[in-house]
């Protein structure tokens, strides 16, 4: 499909041309990768899971990796059919209403923001290592602060800067992350005699509480947490040159290179581990198993480009933040819709979006220096908001199609077909059991509450504003359509005159 016909395409929605359309299928698979991020995952993962279930925590990844895959599938299929900006929220209140589009999409900007941030404020404990910093919370918030504003301004600047910027950092991710894992493999199978055996994969750690298939299965969430934005290249489907075709793919890809990448880290980095109590004591146990298994000069060296890949991540994650709200706010479902909804004419980029995202994950990094526990909340709501709207995404399918209103495929791309519905129940049950798990389970309860305050929120917001909105037609998606149609209807006047 040509770009001509895609803007054409793109009006039949009820929106013009703003964005840049100059995503490639590189690009899209790269920031996909990037969203979901190999090295992040593992460098924030690996102590975590240790910690819960010892090292047979490694073969819950499997289980993590088939639930995203669902997940990929069901996302790829309404892509390629409903190829916009603010994914998930034009999903569903299309196919469902805009109420339900609300809630949709505001559970899934509460992830990507509070996902960046988290990221954002990773990235800055190792960098305050490496820079020799003194490692306390003040001095990682600030360097935190930077890095987010960093990414806003390049973010603002355009998205090409940002993705050209971004596959720098996936190319990277792959070939120095993947070469330096493949290079640790050899050392401990080669030269060192200070590692651990197969075994060593099964072993269910000391001090785990019983029942063990508890500890196990919240280990899980580890390595859900390392696999969480797969749909990412949905979000800028309206700067995706052929989007109906090349995103249902790119997902697939990303998944599959990203998961293959993740698990080839997990497993040598476990039989690499040279001392179980220290690493397992270790704040950052990849650093550490690296600085034994070759030298402390290798560890840092290998962190400082992995420094890249993480700041890639938190870039990636950005845009698709910024997309949503600007996706939102052209549909007057948010405070400041006017302008958030501003695109400028020379970066064809949401400038508002872009610097408002910045604006509340500064606040949020701020919060940590009135309690260091509730910003541990708020990081932690991440994971909850990106299966919400799974959750609200995949019912409002199953919804549509139960009453004929699920769109027709297109030629020549990607759909479920005769499998959508069995797919769909799949998928339901497994995002509702990881929701459930992120809500109830002891480790996450507390987030879980800060969560539901957030959505109460959002609740209020609709009952008090947008609710009334809605109800005289003055949000959601129904006066774009409203307006497409309108043009479409004076189009053929015009023509009938000739």
């Amino acid at each position: 499909m040509s770009t001509h016909d895609e803007d054409s395409a793109l009006g039949s929605f009820g929106y013009t041309q703003e964005l840049d359309r100059s995503v490639g299928r590189l690009a899209s698979f790269c920031l996909g990768f990037a969203v979901i991020s190999a090295t992040t995952a593992v460098y924030s993962g690996f102590g975590l899971g240790l910690s819960l279930a010892g090292p047979a925590f490694v073969w819950t990844f499997p289980v993590a990796t088939l639930v995203f895959l669902v997940w990929a599938v069901i996302a790829g299929d309404l892509a390629s059919k409903i190829p916009l900006s603010g994914y998930a929220y034009q999903w569903t209140s299309r196919l469902v209403g805009p109420s339900l589009g609300w809630f949709t999409g505001y559970s899934a900007l509460i992830g990507f923001i509070s996902g960046f941030t988290g990221v954002a404020y990773t990235m800055a404990g190792y960098l305050s290592g490496l820079l020799g910093l003194e490692s306390t919370t003040s001095t990682q918030i600030w360097i935190a602060v930077a890095i987010v504003l960093v990414c806003v301004l390049v973010n603002a600047y355009g998205v090409r800067l940002t993705t050209a910027l971004n596959n720098t950092g996936v190319a990277l991710e792959i070939f120095v992350t993947v070469g330096v894992t493949i290079f640790i493999g050899v050392v401990v199978l080669v030269s060192s005699s200070d590692h651990q055996g197969l075994d060593y994969l099964f072993d269910r750690g000391e001090g785990i509480a019983a029942p063990y298939v508890t500890a196990w299965l919240t280990s899980a969430l580890a390595c859900i947490f390392g696999l969480l934005g797969v749909e990412a290249a949905a979000d800028i489907a309206e700067e995706t040159r052929d989007a109906r075709k090349v995103i249902p793919r790119t997902m697939l890809y990303a998944l599959g290179a990203a998961a293959a990448v993740e698990f080839l880290m997990y497993v040598v980095f476990l039989l690499a581990v040279p001392d179980r109590d220290a690493i397992g004591a270790s704040a950052t146990p990849i650093s550490d198993i690296m600085a034994a298994q070759v030298s402390p000069l290798f560890a840092d060296v290998v962190v400082a480009i992995a420094l890249t890949n993480i700041f890639a991540c938190v870039l990636a994650v950005l845009l698709v933040a910024t997309r949503l709200l600007f996706a939102m706010a052209r549909d007057n479902m948010v405070p400041g819709a006017s302008l958030l909804s501003t695109v400028s004419p020379h970066r064809r980029t949401p400038v508002a979006a872009v610097w408002t995202c910045g604006i509340v994950s500064v606040v949020l990094l701020m919060s940590a220096f009135a309690s260091e526990r509730a910003f541990a909340y708020i990081l932690g709501i991440a994971a909850l908001g990106y299966f919400l709207a799974y959750v609200l995404t995949t019912a409002g399918m199953l919804h549509a199609t139960a009453r004929g209103r699920f769109p027709e495929d297109t030629p020549g791309t990607f759909t479920l077909g005769a499998w959508r519905t069995p797919v769909h129940v799949v998928g339901l049950t497994m995002f509702v059991a990881v929701t459930a798990a992120l809500m109830f389970l002891p480790d996450f309860r507390a987030t879980g509450r800060t969560f539901a305050g957030v959505m109460l929120v959002g609740a209020v917001w609709w009952v008090l504003v947008l609710r009334g909105r809605l109800a005289r037609g003055e949000a959601g998606p129904a006066p774009a359509l409203g307006r497409a149609r309108k043009a479409l209807s004076d189009a053929a006047d015009d023509g009938g005159t000739v």
